[in-house]
């Protein structure tokens, strides 16, 4: 996974993660509520994604031997 396809996850997690709050709030007429939890799990869901997706390229320059 390149650097480039983790930076689209971490934006797509968090553009969807507003958009089906602000979704929620104009379904419900709660209007800050679910847009600031959408944000939320959309931070958390792009941390852990990131997390997962990055950990073996960082493994990978942890084991490689110093020039």
């Amino acid at each position: 996974m390149s650097l480039l396809g983790a930076g689209w996850f971490f934006a797509t997690a968090v553009i969807l993660g507003v958009a089906l709050g602000r979704w929620a709030d104009d379904a419900t007429g709660l209007e800050p509520i679910f847009t600031l939890a959408g944000i939320v799990l959309g931070l958390a869901v792009a941390l852990y994604g990131g997390y997962r997706m990055l950990q073996p390229l960082v493994s990978r320059l942890n084991d490689e031997p110093p020039e």
